[in-house]
């Protein structure tokens, strides 16, 4: 394990060095190295459902009208329509352009700027974070957690929703259906060779039943452990092409919202174990009104000193991994004081954040709504 974390470590590393030497050689916005491969690997692993259906039919036109030959045609067929991803639906409450028209304004104008595809919903939540989210082919959705918004000023409001555009304009692996889709296909191969683990209430452990033959449990092991290894692998370079979208993606935000503000809104976001800290605190009986997302923001806003530093260091401690789907936030901060520091492409003194407030009002309230409800104490 010690060997597989110091090699994590070292190919994160690799990725912000390539990062640094891409920025001073004018070259950052070409694709990764690994972007390629990531591609490559994601169509190999969502064609395998239809090369086993076509397979089974084929066992089935060959072994017609022998018995045998149908029913191993007919296993083979369901085995690739097992292995099909299920469809991404967006099952969320989700706001249109005609609810909030000014930020949809906002998000056109952003998207102009950065010639990514146009916005077509937006999530609201409780949480203290943003999102992309892709859902099909033309549904794309910006998420963004209330106590977030709150805590931060126009110019970090402005700088986190040009991130989250960003990552349509980097094509990030991670937001793309078809990743998610190559990943799901793995985990339905896996399935298929690897006995489910069922839970031991009593003992409270996990444990495998394998009712299979000694022949069935060799061959079973076998193509299992190809399969994780492939699966291993294959989130390794997906990890590793997102850390490089985040890195690009913080940098179009900067060029967006101002360095200075992109900064910013990275060291906020340092502290945010503070709002689910104060969450965490929160007493609600139902009756008189808490204003939750509030109490959560103005901890982030206005930190106790020593927890922010505690949170700092932690932060300033925290080293390079591939396994993971965003950089160390430090080197991110590294990252964008190393780009270019020109001024703006959008103003946020311009925007109208009142108006946006005004036509999230009622869904902030829903929301808190939700989220009190989780906590009522009775």
């Amino acid at each position: 394990m010690k060997f597989i974390s110091r090699l994590n470590q070292r190919f994160g590393k690799s990725i912000r060095d390539e990062v640094l030497s891409d920025i001073a050689n004018a070259r950052f916005e070409k694709p990764g190295r690994v972007r390629l491969a990531a591609q490559l690997t994601a169509v190999a692993i969502s064609t395998t459902p239809y090369v086993v259906a076509l397979a089974g039919l084929a066992v089935l036109a060959f072994g017609y009208p022998n018995i045998p030959g149908l029913l191993m045609g007919a296993l083979i067929f369901a085995a690739g329509i097992y292995l099909r991803p299920s469809a991404r639906r967006n099952t969320q409450l989700t706001l249109s352009e005609k609810e909030a028209p000014t930020l949809f304004r906002l998000f056109d104008e952003i998207s102009n700027h950065l010639e990514s595809p146009k916005i077509t919903g937006f999530h609201l939540n409780g949480e203290f974070n943003a999102y992309m989210a892709q859902f099909g082919k033309n549904e794309r959705v910006v998420g963004i957690g209330a106590p977030l918004w709150l805590s931060f000023d126009g110019a970090e409001r402005l700088a986190v929703l040009a991130h989250e555009l960003a990552h349509l304009a980097n094509n990030d692996p991670r937001r793309y259906n078809f990743t998610g889709a190559a990943m799901e296909t793995l985990g339905r191969w896996s399935e298929l060779f690897v006995p489910p683990a069922v839970i031991d209430h009593e003992s409270n452990t996990r444990v495998v039943i394998d009712d299979r033959d000694f022949i069935g449990q060799i061959v079973g092991g076998f193509l299992g452990g190809i399969i994780s290894t492939i699966e291993f692998l294959y989130e390794k370079l997906i990890f590793a092409e997102s850390q490089r979208a985040e890195y690009l993606a913080d940098s179009k935000a900067a060029t967006i919202a101002g360095a200075p503000a992109m900064q910013s809104t990275l060291k906020q976001l340092i502290l945010s174990d503070l709002a689910y800290e104060r969450l965490g605190k929160i007493y609600y009986d139902g009756r008189k009104h808490v204003p939750v997302f509030e109490e959560m923001a103005r901890a982030v806003a206005c930190p106790e000193k020593d927890r922010a530093a505690k949170l700092i260091g932690e932060a300033a401690a925290e080293s390079h991994t591939v396994d993971a789907s965003h950089p160390p936030t430090r080197y991110r901060l590294e990252v964008v004081a190393a780009i270019d520091h020109s001024p703006p492409k959008i103003s946020a003194a311009g925007i109208d954040w009142q108006q946006i407030d005004k036509e999230l009002s009622s869904h902030f309230e829903a929301a808190e709504r939700a989220t009190l409800s989780s906590i009522i104490v009775q």
